[in-house]
């Protein structure tokens, strides 16, 4: 059985297509689009559970794409992995502020893609979180020194990004169920019961970047770290059915 889905997005077919089978090999399932609007399509229609992105492309750059997923809640969380020759400072920070987990330049070692691969696909747990934010922090800051010249001498201050969001009130029991939808509940009640995020994406027909989004949204309804929404559905008593 295919593990992961890969779309790779890249107009250099010879690139795409060796990265694909690359990934084929490595037990993935690998699709490629040949620019912006084509991945988006694929992106819709098939979501993957990563996208590798080049950024110089006809039609829809992939600047363009990041904006894209980003203003969809749907593919908001959609880890994504930049293949570029664009390896400038301002390049870089722009992909990572654009959403990117990862810019990776032309020319890359296959091996060294693979285990950025894996990495990128790996759950993200709280301090990854927070480590991400301090990352951005640091690219902001830096950012600005590039905008103004002056290396090292702005006092920058990114308030929501030096603390994670403090807990909300922990909701009753029928005021929380109340708050998800049909679909979350059913999600919230696998994941209370053990499931992990593929096999929860397996039953339901989806991916595993859409279970983890819904996971966030069910911890923002319930007031709790995505990390603790199994242990909450299981103290609300959430059952889906055939859990077994």
């Amino acid at each position: 059985m295919a593990g992961e889905h890969i779309l790779v997005v890249e107009d250099e077919k010879d690139l795409a297509d060796l990265v694909a089978i690359n990934l084929e090999m490595a037990g993935y399932r690998a699709t490629t689009a040949r620019d912006g609007v084509e991945g988006l399509e694929v992106v819709r229609r098939d979501p993957p559970d990563l996208l590798l992105l080049d950024v110089m492309m006809p039609r829809l750059d992939g600047w363009g794409v990041l904006a894209a997923l980003q203003e969809d809640p749907a593919t908001r969380d959609l880890p994504v992995v930049m293949l570029t020759a664009l390896s400038g400072e301002r390049d870089i920070i722009r992909g990572h502020l654009s959403g990117a987990v990862e810019f990776v330049t032309k020319p890359f070692d296959l091996k060294q893609l693979m285990a950025t691969v894996s990495d990128a696909l790996r759950p993200v747990d709280e301090e990854q979180r927070v480590a991400r934010a301090r990352t951005i922090r640091d690219f902001l800051r830096r950012l600005a020194e590039l905008e103004t010249g002056r290396e090292g001498s702005l006092a920058v201050r990114f308030s929501r990004l030096e603390a994670p969001p403090r807990r909300r009130p922990q909701p009753s029991e029928q005021q929380a169920v109340m708050l998800l939808s049909a679909r979350q509940r059913e999600i919230a009640a696998l994941l209370g019961a053990g499931w992990d995020a593929r096999r929860i994406a397996v039953r339901l027909g989806t991916s595993r970047s859409n279970v983890y989004a819904t996971r966030k949204r069910i911890a923002r309804h319930l007031g709790v770290p995505a990390s603790e929404v199994a242990a909450e559905a299981g103290r609300l008593g959430l059952i889906a059915e055939e859990q077994a």
